[in-house]
């Protein structure tokens, strides 16, 4: 977790990109810099910074948020930083360099950061843009709070050099078999995969194709879940290199 006491940086006249407010330490102590993380203070992140300081309350425009923390990567394990939410634009940066932008409050997005990070000390800076436009949404016009910063956790995450990047288990049409499908992500694709759902006693294996996907239907009888018996059932899903366990409901539709 990267949550906790961030430095921040108004900046209502959208200096920082001319400047680059990147973190950049001055050459020497009596370097003048029109800005300092250093002596900057703090926000608490995940949260707006409209109800942590009574001068931002209002404040609609631009703040640069900088997290300095310690990190020790693992061999062979990929790394990925994760926001949970920032509102509205964010740009960010590890140690000045840019990794890319992301527009929309209410929606986690992350980035690939391995190979990025250093061994020991590094630098994390967001740059946080709640102001609205005509075009955007929300827009001008609409009665709407609108909160600005880091609102939701952020987050370091390894994982295996291949792991489970998405998959679906669910209830066929028909309703005789389950079925879904796994997708692996990393350069060792060619895996076998295990489904298991011991209460079922289903163990099924499978093989992902050249792009890292494999199919699967397996019959089966459920108890189906409905809000007066909400029925859930372990399903283990296992590659080589990577696991997932997870709580799922097989629910009818009916049409």
């Amino acid at each position: 977790s990267l949550n906790g006491n961030w430095k921040y940086i108004i900046d209502p006249m959208e200096n920082g990109l001319r400047s680059r407010f990147l973190d950049k330490e001055p050459a020497s102590k009596s370097t003048y810099r029109s800005y300092d993380f250093n002596a900057a203070e703090s926000l608490t992140v995940p949260g707006d910074w409209n109800t942590q300081r009574p001068e931002l309350l209002y404040y609609e425009g631009t703040i640069w948020y900088r997290k300095k923390f310690e990190y020790q990567p693992a061999n062979g394990n990929r790394v990925f930083l994760h926001f949970g939410a920032v509102n509205y634009e964010s740009i960010v940066y590890l140690n000045g360099e840019e990794l890319g932008k992301h527009v929309g409050g209410y929606t986690p997005f992350n980035f690939e950061i391995t190979g990025k990070l250093r061994e020991g000390n590094n630098s994390l800076v967001v740059k946080a843009d709640n102001k609205r436009h005509r075009e955007g949404i929300p827009e001008l016009i609409f009665d709407w709070w609108n909160y600005g910063g880091i609102k939701r956790p952020v987050t370091l995450i390894e994982s295996p050099a291949t792991f489970i990047r998405d998959y679906s288990v669910q209830l066929s049409r028909d309703r005789k078999n389950i079925e879904g499908w796994i997708q692996l992500d990393g350069n060792n694709l060619s895996q076998q995969i295990n489904i298991e759902i011991p209460e079922l006693n289903i163990q099924e294996s499978v093989s992902a194709d050249a792009a890292g996907k494999a199919k699967f239907e397996i019959k089966a009888k459920p108890v189906y879940w409905s809000p007066e018996n909400p029925k859930l059932y372990t399903v283990n899903i296992t590659s080589q290199s990577d696991k997932i366990s997870e709580e799922i409901g097989f629910r009818t539709i009916e049409t």
